[in-house]
């Protein structure tokens, strides 16, 4: 019985080490790294024209001169898609 506690006294202290650790390298982000919203800037001469909420995702509207751009981006900021909009029959 005495080995049982030890060994689940030293998992406890096993698992809130890795939880501190966990937090410390969650709050430590190098400085030159930059989030994945940079990436959805309109191009020189483009502008944002909307955006709308569904959810978790972000929609944005981008237009520019080579056309119309529909952005979708999850709740973190990562691209899930482009949808590029014809406007040229």
């Amino acid at each position: 019985m005495l080995a049982v506690v030890v060994i689940l006294g030293i998992l406890i202290i096993l698992g809130v080490i890795g939880l501190i650790v966990a937090a410390v390298m969650k709050v430590s982000r190098p400085a030159g790294q930059t989030s994945a919203f940079s990436v959805t800037v309109p191009a020189p001469g483009g502008h944002l024209d909307s955006i709308q909420t569904d959810g978790n995702r972000i929609l944005l509207h981008l237009s520019g001169p080579k056309g119309d751009e529909i952005v979708i981006l999850d709740s973190t900021g990562r691209t899930l898609g482009r949808i590029t909009i014809l406007t040229t029959p």
